[in-house]
């Protein structure tokens, strides 16, 4: 059954401004177009120029779409998902699951996903574990005003803080310096500026918040438990 929706529910802009944007489209790449809809030779050019601009508009626009979805909306278990991991892998987990595939997934090109998921349902800050060097090359080492001398390449993995002061990520609880791949390193705030250069940046994976956010329960539920990851 079609639901109504209220008139200050944001879903209710976001429809109407596609519909304002996709009649603008189509009214100004109608002149490039005969009687039938096709493209006129002479026009192919300028129409490919404007179809393109129009593209980058509705990707714009889906991205604000699909972000307030994965808002609304949480995913529900028992889904097997594929997600991107590190260097081109791909991995799949069970939503819900907190076993060794989602330990897989969040430990090897999501971890940022997980702490974005256990920091918004916990309220916990997140902070970002510095690799004592760059691992990648020179060139893309970027100095960005989040750390003194930390380089954007040092940015090595993603947790969230608990209140005493824990390092949460998909394996457990770790005193700072201790998380087993990272001992002894230093950990930075996660700040605004550092979430979105791991956003935009091709050494990160798309963070996957909404598959990350069905594990944040069971985690949570170890945690209270005093277990740690098998």
């Amino acid at each position: 059954m079609t639901q109504t929706l209220r008139q200050d529910d944001p879903l209710v802009h976001l429809l109407l401004t596609y519909r304002t944007m996709s009649d603008r489209h189509k009214a100004a790449l109608a002149p490039y177009l005969d009687v039938e809809g096709y493209v006129e030779g002479d026009h192919r050019r300028a129409y490919t120029r404007r179809k393109r601009t129009y593209a980058l508009e509705a990707k714009q626009l889906l991205e604000q779409a699909m972000g307030l979805l994965t808002e609304r909306y949480a995913l529900p278990g028992g889904l097997a998902v594929t997600l991107p991991g590190t260097d081109g892998d791909s991995h799949t987990l069970v939503t819900g699951q907190l076993d060794d595939a989602a330990r897989e997934v969040f430990l090897h090109g999501q971890c940022h996903a997980f702490a974005r998921a256990l920091s918004d349902d916990t309220g916990w800050p997140m902070a970002v574990i510095i690799a004592t060097e760059c691992a990648q090359d020179s060139d893309f080492c970027a100095f960005e005003p989040w750390a003194e001398d930390v380089c954007a390449c040092q940015l090595e993995h993603v947790v969230a803080v608990r209140p005493d002061g824990a390092h949460i990520d998909i394996t457990g609880a770790h005193l700072p310096g201790t998380l087993p791949g990272y001992e002894d390193q230093e950990a930075i705030a996660m700040t605004e500026a550092i979430w979105a250069h791991i956003c935009r940046s091709p050494l990160w994976r798309r963070p996957a918040v909404a598959e990350a956010r069905t594990i944040v329960a069971p985690l949570l539920a170890m945690l209270d438990e005093g277990r740690t990851a098998a």
